[in-house]
C-alpha cells in the first residue's frame, strides 16, 4: 500500500527540498540525497522554504542572545552572525560580488569582475553597509517586531530573488544558477510562496500593502538594472537581490513600528 510518505511525488519533493537545503546552507541533510541536474533545477522553488527554517533559526538565536545579554544590540549581532555562518555567507558573497561589478565599464568586464574570487573596495564597502544595516535595524525594532522581521524577510527575500529568474535571461554561458533558470515558472513560484502564508497573517494589512509596494518597485527597478548592466541575472545578482530585499523589509517594519 502506498502512503503519502512513500509516494513518488513526496519522495521527489522531499529530495528537492533537501537539495535546496544543502545548496543554501552549510548544514548536512538528514537523509540521503539523490542528486541529478534535473532535481537541482526544480529545487529553487524550495528556497523560501529553506528561508523559513533559517529565519526561525535566526529568531531563536535572537531570543537566546537577548536572554543571555539582556540587550537588543548583542541579540541582533549574534543572530545576524549565526545566520551568516549557517549559510556560509552565501548571499552576502553574491551581494559583495555584485557591488564589485560597479567597477566595470561594460557588461563583459562586469561579469568577469563578479567571477573573481578577490573582493574589491566596492564589495567590502557594500558588505559592511548591509551587515551594519541589518544589525542596526534589528537593534532598533521592538522585540516582537524584530522576530517578525527576521522570519518574514528570510522568506520573502528568497522568493523575490528566485522570481527574477522568471522574467530575466541568464547572463552567463555557465554557472551554478544557469540550470535553475529553466525551472522557474508560475507554478514553481506559487509553491515557493506557500511558506509566506502563515507569516503574512501576523502583519496588519496596511504594513503588508506598504511592503508589497516597496518590494514591487524594487523588483522592477532592480530587474531593469540587471538587464541593462549585465544582460540578465547571475547567481551573484540573486544573492544581492536577497540581501537588499531583506534590508527593505527591516526598514519598512522599522518605519511603522520602531
Amino acid at each position: 500500500m502506498t502512503t503519502p510518505e512513500t509516494s513518488p511525488a513526496f519522495r521527489s519533493n522531499s529530495n528537492e527540498f533537501w537539495l535546496a537545503w544543502t545548496f543554501l546552507t552549510r548544514f548536512p541533510a538528514p537523509v540521503t540525497i539523490d542528486y541529478s541536474p534535473e532535481a537541482l533545477n526544480r529545487a529553487a522553488r524550495f528556497f523560501p522554504w529553506v528561508g523559513l527554517l533559517l529565519g526561525l533559526f535566526q529568531a531563536l538565536v535572537y531570543v537566546l542572545a537577548n536572554a543571555v545579554f539582556g540587550h537588543a544590540f548583542f541579540a541582533a549581532l549574534c543572530s545576524v552572525a549565526a545566520v551568516v555562518v549557517a549559510t556560509g555567507a552565501f548571499h552576502e558573497d553574491g551581494f559583495s560580488d555584485y557591488c564589485d561589478s560597479f567597477g566595470g565599464t561594460d557588461t563583459a568586464q562586469r561579469l568577469t569582475i563578479m567571477t573573481d574570487s578577490r573582493l574589491g573596495t566596492f564589495g567590502v564597502a557594500g558588505l559592511v553597509f548591509v551587515l551594519c544595516w541589518r544589525v542596526a535595524a534589528l537593534t532598533l525594532l521592538p522585540f516582537t517586531l524584530a522576530l517578525l522581521a527576521i522570519v518574514l524577510s528570510a522568506v520573502v527575500s528568497r522568493w523575490l530573488a528566485i522570481s527574477l529568474m522568471l522574467s530575466l535571461p541568464y547572463a552567463k554561458t555557465d554557472g551554478k544558477s544557469k540550470p535553475m533558470s529553466n525551472s522557474i515558472d508560475q507554478g514553481a513560484l506559487r509553491t515557493a510562496a506557500i511558506p509566506l502564508i502563515p507569516v503574512v497573517f501576523l502583519v496588519n494589512w496596511q504594513t503588508l500593502l506598504m511592503l508589497a509596494v516597496i518590494l514591487a518597485v524594487f523588483r522592477v527597478g532592480f530587474s531593469a538594472q540587471l538587464r541593462e548592466r549585465l544582460g540578465g541575472f547571475t547567481g551573484d545578482s540573486l544573492g544581492a537581490a536577497q540581501q537588499m530585499a531583506e534590508v527593505l523589509v527591516y526598514g519598512s517594519l522599522l518605519s511603522v513600528g520602531g
